[in-house]
């Protein structure tokens, strides 16, 4: 495939690379609209699991506060306490006071069931056998052990869960039931008895026995003992399934199912309420599969659009390498033609006019190699000009030295010094020890014009000596300082020449201060602005020029960091700062 899009055409490499691209997002869009989809659903289904936790929390604390404040109304009659102590004692109850027992006290605690229709039955066991039943409360002990509970040890306060009773033998039995039972004490006999109360599961929490496939809720202990409800599913592979009040997605028995649980500290047993997703993920698929194969529909058609509009496109390009191709064939006078417009059409004329352009470069490396040509013969003039400039000038100066004129002969000296400096060619930048031998020299010239001396301080470290500068930069600095300083002075004045390392900045400072009149500050505002080029100089004399040249020329060989600084006050002379980059490793010597 690799080989194959190296080979192919443009065109059919921009349809491969636009189909992927619209490919890429397509996948991605079906992919984020079903992940939204599914996320959606399963929040849906766990707002439903939760709501559902909570009515069944809400449903059991109501049935157990019941249950519970039936027991206590039950266990503060006073009525029924001494009738089941005299029971215990085995004291004689008269007829009489029997029958008003019943009518009175029993009559008033059957109406606590009438009127609770969530509660089943409360029956009250004596601890003794033979006694005068009054149904459907009051029993005898051996009522009590045809219950499920009664096998068991009976404590103060326990539930028993999901049980089926037959309490006459001749009635149908009640599945289901669930029981809170309590033991009654009198303080002087001890035991005299003990109290159910009783309510139906499958009505108080009908759906512990509620079936939807792997859709279920049960009650288990905290051994993993399934209490209530119907499981279809080992209890096993619930009970590692571990506690939290999270609702959290898990698989069981091969299906992927939310569980929501919570614990229930009224019975002391964990709910567990299982939805089954099966039918959600099988939903999703088939959503899923149909979005797909409209989006490939789709992106079938794109790509069939994509490819047509790609050729067509290009085709205009392709008759212009036609042209291009003729060209680098060695036919000069090839022209690259393409009607219409567009990419195609510009192209073609962009490709046109550099046809051109080449066709002109030849001609004018033709030119140019005329041009070298008589270059090279003024360059060998020029030489022999020079070398006969230079020869004059030391006869002169032997000339000078014969007649005993030795300041003639220093001042020839040092005019061919510079000229022999500022003639010779060489590259851009030079050490500043040459610039300073070089201003030497000017400034030993510039004596011979003037009534008075015009002396050079030097206090320059030995370390930069050796950096790079542009060639003649400091002369025009100098040549400023002696004509707007020292020689509106009229007397013997100093020119300061001074360095400065800033190791921190990785710069050096060249400090040229004169000890002239100075300037005030509207002067020094409108001289900074004609160096930053903020304001337009002249050719005349005072006007910064110089100054300003070899700001630019500075800041075109190190940047913008880098240049001149100008400081000045009436009668306080004037100092320029040339700001340099400095090099840390020593160059060497020329």
């Amino acid at each position: 495939m690799i080989k194959w899009f190296r080979r192919a055409k443009l065109s059919k490499q921009l349809s491969v690379i636009n189909c992927f691209f619209v490919l890429i997002p397509t996948l991605l869009l079906w992919y984020s609209m079903m992940s939204s989809t599914q996320r959606t659903a399963i929040r849906t289904r766990e707002q439903e699991a939760g709501l559902r936790r909570t009515q069944l929390e809400t449903e059991v604390e109501r049935i157990a506060e019941l249950c519970n404040l039936s027991t206590q109304v039950f266990l503060n009659t006073p009525a029924l306490m001494n009738h089941l102590t005299a029971l215990k004692r085995g004291e004689t109850v008269d007829s009489l006071e029997l029958m008003e027992f019943y009518r009175e006290d029993i009559a008033s605690l059957e109406k606590i069931i009438i009127s609770n229709p969530d509660l089943y039955q409360i029956r009250v066991y004596s601890s003794e056998e033979d006694i005068y039943e009054m149904l459907p409360i009051l029993y005898g002990a051996g009522r009590m052990e045809r219950m499920p509970w009664a096998q068991e040890e009976i404590g103060s306060g326990t539930w028993y869960l999901d049980y089926t009773e037959q309490f006459f033998s001749d009635s149908p039995p009640t599945e289901h039931v669930m029981s809170l039972i309590t033991d009654i004490s009198a303080p002087s006999v001890g035991s005299v008895g003990v109290l159910e109360v009783s309510v139906h599961m499958d009505e108080a929490m009908s759906e512990l026995y509620e079936e939807n496939g792997y859709s279920f809720s049960l009650l288990l202990s905290d051994e993993g003992e399934l209490l209530a409800g119907v499981c279809p599913v080992s209890t096993d592979s619930l009970v590692e399934i571990p506690y939290t009040e999270d609702i959290c997605i898990y698989r069981v028995g091969g299906h992927r199912v939310l569980i929501a649980q919570s614990y229930l500290k009224e019975f002391g047993c964990r709910y567990m309420h299982v939805l089954d997703l099966s039918d959600l993920d099988h939903t999703i698929a088939q959503e899923a599969a149909v979005l797909l194969v409209v989006l490939l529909i789709a992106f079938s058609l794109m790509v069939i659009i994509i490819s047509r509009l790609t050729r067509q496109m290009l085709r205009g390009f392709y008759r212009a390498f036609d042209g291009m191709r003729a060209f680098a064939n060695g036919d000069i006078d090839a022209v690259v033609d393409v009607s219409g417009e567009g990419e195609a059409a510009l192209f073609a004329k962009e490709l046109g006019g550099l046809l051109d352009k080449i066709r002109q470069l030849l001609q004018d490396n033709l030119e140019k190699e005329r041009l070298a040509q008589s270059l090279e013969i003024r360059a060998l003039h020029n030489q022999i000009n020079a070398h006969f400039i230079y020869n004059v000038l030391e006869a002169i100066k032997m000339m000078a030295e014969i007649d005993e004129e030795y300041e003639i002969a220093d001042a020839v000296t040092s005019l061919g010094k510079l000229l022999r400096y500022s003639m010779k060619w060489e590259q851009r930048n030079v050490m500043l020890r040459r610039e300073i031998e070089y201003i030497e020299n000017y400034i030993a010239l510039m004596n011979l014009r003037f009534d008075y001396v015009i002396s050079l301080e030097v206090d320059i470290p030995e370390e930069l000596l050796t950096q790079r500068i542009p060639k003649i930069s400091l002369q025009p600095v100098v040549e400023n300082a002696i004509i707007h300083g020292a020689a509106l002075l009229g007397a013997d004045t100093t020119i300061s020449l001074r360095g400065r390392i800033d190791c921190e900045r990785q710069i050096f400072l060249i400090m040229i201060t004169d000890a002239g009149k100075g300037m005030d500050e509207e002067t020094l505002l409108r001289l900074r602005r004609q160096i930053a080029g903020e304001e337009p100089t002249h050719s005349s004399s005072g006007n910064g020029i110089g100054l300003h040249n070899v700001h630019s020329r500075i800041r075109r060989s190190f940047g913008n960091r880098y240049g001149l600084e100008i400081d000045s006050s009436l009668d306080a002379g004037t100092t320029v700062t040339i700001i340099l980059p400095y090099q840390m490793r020593e160059e060497k010597t020329e």
